[in-house]
């Protein structure tokens, strides 16, 4: 995930970029690109904002593949030992997260998605 600052940078670099080439993104697009920079939007959940406004399919990021056994059950394992890891310590992941991660078991998410969806859970107060 990027820094506030990093952030800011990459929003000036995309604004500048834009007007050089003689377009001029409204502030319903830069919010759109800040969702995405900031972890606050998915891919997805733009292209579907898009296709809302304008009524054309937008390219979507390709669905995970379908998983083997082994595959299956390597992500089982990670899920299953980062569960009983938070329950040592005495916590537990929501229910919404646990949704995100036996999606991500089944193949349905990929894993940069099921981070996203977690981060929007679960917003850092580090930063």
């Amino acid at each position: 995930m990027l820094s506030d600052d990093q952030v800011e940078q990459t929003m000036a670099m995309i604004e500048k970029s834009q007007q050089l080439a003689g377009h001029f993104p409204d502030a319903e697009a830069l919010a759109r690109a800040r969702g995405i920079l900031d972890g606050s939007l998915t891919y997805d959940e733009a292209a579907a904002q898009l296709e809302a406004k304008y009524g054309v399919p937008i390219r979507r990021s390709e669905r995970a593949s379908r998983l083997d056994e082994a595959e299956h059950a390597r992500r089982q394992q990670v899920v299953d030992e980062a569960r009983t890891s938070t329950a040592l310590e005495g916590g537990r992941a929501s229910d919404a997260t646990h949704e995100l991660q036996d999606q991500w078991v089944a193949g349905d998410i990929t894993l940069e998605q099921m981070h996203a969806g977690v981060r929007r859970l679960h917003p850092s107060t580090a930063d």
